[in-house]
């Protein structure tokens, strides 16, 4: 169970220009950092991570992890969206048909039309959207928002599970950029922070 830690980035003080030119900027941040760095070894030890490709491993796992739930809740996002449409369709469709069957019993039809104009242009635009969308199956309005409230719960399960494995992802990589500043290496993880951009 992951647990946000309070571990802020230790800061780099060579790429610093605040440090550069202020000692006592640089001294603050020296010990800062120093604290940051000792933070990082007890969360290190409190997760049984052994070695740094323990940590790698486990942030790799992490990052696929919220990448599949990023995934599944666009996927049930691109759905509800799709449904929402299917609904103002046939909604249209259904709330104008009434006036459309007058349309083909009256005599005078082109002033009907005049009169009905509006009614009858949603009619049409939602046959047209059920014969191109729905192979000219008109589903129950009642069954569509059925469907859709299942996937708005669905989606805010789904989105609480992203939400953690993106705080996981964010708090491991923080970890990770730690290890590598207290080693000396170099971090090489901003391609896969590019990679793990927010949803929005």
């Amino acid at each position: 169970m992951f647990i946000r830690s309070d571990l802020h980035l230790v800061t780099d003080l060579q790429n610093n220009i605040k440090s550069q030119q202020s000692a006592a900027y640089a001294q603050k941040v020296k010990i800062s950092n120093l604290k940051e760095m000792a933070k990082t070894v007890c969360y290190i030890q409190e997760n049984n991570y052994d070695t740094r490709d323990d940590l790698i491993a486990a942030y790799q796992e992490i990052s696929e992890k919220f990448t599949t739930a990023r995934k599944t809740l666009r996927a049930t996002e691109d759905e509800i969206k799709k449904l929402n449409e299917q609904i103002h369709y046939v909604g249209q469709y259904m709330s104008n048909k009434k006036v459309y069957q007058e349309f083909l019993k009256v005599r005078n039809k082109r002033k009907f039309q005049e009169q009905h104009r509006s009614e009858l242009a949603l009619y049409e635009s939602g046959v047209k959207y059920i014969k191109e969308n729905l192979d000219s199956t008109v589903p129950s309005l009642k069954g569509l928002k059925a469907k859709r409230d299942k996937l708005l719960i669905m989606k805010n399960a789904q989105y609480g599970t992203y939400n953690y494995f993106k705080e996981y992802q964010k708090e491991l990589r923080t970890v990770c950029s730690n290890v590598d500043a207290i080693l000396g290496k170099e971090h090489t993880r901003t391609k896969e922070k590019e990679n793990s951009m927010d949803i929005s």
